[in-house]
């Protein structure tokens, strides 16, 4: 079994850490771990830093050969100088992530990529020649970009119809290839594609966005809830699994720079010549996969999300598409606290 990387960056390109020789392993907030965060970071921080930082005090993780960091905002910043005191003997890179998108942007971020790219080599004791590592890169890119082209055909199967368990099986995918392999994760969709169950009618279409929502039983207690998950835009779910042209430019980094900066970006990109465009995307996105309503998921404490959502609201009413917000905190349990929230949301798109 291959040494595994840890990351915490849907910016993280997992065909990097594969052509290197490794697997990829997303830390995910997911743990039992006690609350330990706050003796390194401040308590009023992002939830999803605080838990992973939880992971890695209490030693809740696999042997990992190093991590990977994208410096997306001030918190994942930090929690990337935390992580040397919490694990000093973990190999670290840093990756800087320009905000915009424009042509110094992906000059910037492709830099970034080599960078990473040459480190990944570099821990794997790798001495291949540009040559051979660009066609490494390639071929695991291809292998990605099938497992991205059965995700989204998966998607589109589920903004037509409602397939019980269709939504989790899907999660559990693409948590796969965060997590295992692109292999393994091609395997389970190629077996997943079809819905193991009958279209059913009767629950509320809704598309919902935010952070990260990344534990497939939450989209199967939406179903409990009446809720059926017609598309999703987190950076855990299919916005994850960014499909990579790598004939955009004739270097293998500019091109994964170009696919991954163009992809349906996160709160904290901004595209300057169009600063609303993440609440016009999010209308778009709900009308394609035929919502009738859209739940916003952010974390406590995230100010890139929360500063765009009175844009997201304004948007949707001006298409009178009823919109619920809520906030959370990486876990089931808060999940279930907004229960009724949800049951007398998706109530409401009935009548």
């Amino acid at each position: 079994m291959n040494k595994k990387i840890g990351f915490t960056c849907a910016y993280t390109p997992v065909p990097l850490i594969e052509a290197a020789g490794f697997s990829p392993y997303r830390v995910f907030p997911d743990t039992k771990a006690p609350d330990q965060a706050g003796h390194l970071l401040h308590d009023n921080l992002c939830p999803h830093v605080k838990k992973v930082l939880d992971r890695a005090l209490a030693d809740d993780l696999p042997e990992l050969e190093g991590m990977v960091f994208i410096n997306s905002c001030d918190t994942m910043r930090r929690l990337a100088d935390a992580w040397k005191q919490a694990r000093p003997d973990d190999k670290i890179i840093l990756i800087d992530l320009p905000s915009g998108t424009d042509i110094l942007s992906l000059d910037f971020l492709s830099k970034e990529y080599e960078r990473l790219s040459t480190t990944l080599f570099k821990w794997n004791n790798e001495t291949s020649s540009p040559e051979i590592i660009s066609g490494r890169i390639k071929e695991k890119i291809s292998l990605w970009n099938i497992v991205a082209d059965l995700v989204k055909k998966t998607e589109e199967k589920m903004s037509q119809d409602f397939f019980p368990g269709y939504a989790s099986g899907l999660q559990q995918i693409i948590n796969t290839a965060a997590t295992e392999s692109t292999d393994h994760a091609l395997a389970m969709a190629q077996n997943k594609l079809e819905p193991e169950q009958p279209a059913k009618p009767g629950l509320s279409p809704v598309f919902v966005f935010g952070n990260l929502l990344f534990d497939p039983k939450v989209y199967d207690l939406f179903e409990d809830w009446n809720m059926h998950v017609t598309g999703t835009d987190f950076c855990t779910s299919s916005r994850f699994v960014t499909h990579v042209d790598t004939g955009l430019d004739d270097n293998i980094f500019r091109s994964l720079a170009i696919s991954y900066l163009k992809q349906t970006p996160c709160a904290r990109t901004m595209d300057t010549a169009m600063p609303g465009s993440i609440a016009q995307r999010i209308v778009e996105r709900a009308k394609k996969s035929n919502a009738k309503g859209v739940i916003g998921f952010t974390l406590k404490f995230c100010d890139p999300y929360l500063a765009r959502v009175p844009m997201i609201r304004q948007a949707l009413q001006k298409e009178s598409i009823p919109f619920l917000m809520l906030e959370g905190d990486c876990t089931t349990g808060s999940m279930g606290q907004q229960q009724t929230r949800i049951e007398a949301f998706t109530e409401m798109l009935e009548v």
